[in-house]
């Protein structure tokens, strides 16, 4: 997590440790997130490998302590999780239990997805939805939240923030079978599948540490310029059978 420069002067939070490719990362700003109990809130501004992305950060422990500031994380995937009968240790949290590692992390890339999803990233929602995803791997921040400091949270955001949790965990629980196995894309965000998770995790040592961060992919549906010509192509091909049909009883 990021602490708010005007309450602390301490920056940021970070994640991660990798499984896959190696990726260059640099926080470049947190002006597209919240401050909820004098923390800055997802999404974080980072590039990676030179890439500009808003990635949500799971890591509230870990205060980065510039702008801007560069590692090096691997990154894995959650298909790379989902099933595995040993607990992964290319990501940050739940290295003990592989059942828990992919019920959490399913549970982060639901909340993640819905708070991408919202209007504006500045809102209370934002907020709320970041403290959920902390809490995700941090329970105590929502069950035992400090009366004051650091991320306290008024009864509202704190409710708010344990009801977005609960909700998430119910929809993970609906889409994991009696192996432990969850399917991602049967969990919808707004009418649209939760395609993927991709878990950016500093790698430490060589580099420097860091915060973990998240990156959803949910499926786009079809923009009304594609809608529109799918529909004229199946009028077209309709029309065209048509036709053939008409010629053969002609024909005949």
């Amino acid at each position: 997590m990021l602490k708010s420069l005007y309450l602390s002067g301490a920056l940021l939070a970070y994640c991660g440790q990798g499984a896959f490719a190696q990726v260059s990362m640099t926080l470049t700003g947190v002006n597209e997130g919240y401050v909820m109990g004098g923390v800055y809130t997802s999404p974080y501004s980072i590039t990676a490998n030179g890439t500009p992305m808003l990635l949500i950060c799971d890591d509230f422990t870990f205060d980065i302590p510039s702008i801007p500031y560069a590692w090096t994380a691997g990154t894995t995937s959650f298909a790379s999780l989902d099933g595995e009968t040993t607990a992964s240790t290319s990501v940050r949290f739940d290295q003990s239990s592989p059942t828990q590692q992919v019920a959490d992390y399913a549970t982060a890339a639901v909340l993640a997805a819905e708070l991408m999803a919202l209007p504006s990233y500045y809102s209370e929602a934002a907020g709320e939805y970041s403290y959920a995803i902390w809490g995700v791997f941090d329970p105590t921040l929502l069950t035992s939240n400090p009366a004051s400091g650091v991320g306290s949270l008024t009864p509202g955001e704190l409710s708010a923030a344990q009801g977005d949790l609960a909700a998430a965990k119910a929809l993970v629980a609906g889409a994991t079978n009696a192996s432990g196995v969850v399917n991602l894309s049967s969990i919808s965000i707004d009418g649209n599948p939760l395609e993927g998770l991709t878990i950016y995790t500093p790698l430490v040592p060589p580099g420097p540490n860091s915060q973990e961060f998240l990156s959803v992919s949910v499926a786009e549906p079809p923009s009304p310029a594609l809608l529109g010509a799918d529909l004229l192509a199946l009028a077209g091909l309709i029309l065209i059978a048509r036709r053939r049909l008409a010629s053969s009883v002609k024909l005949t």
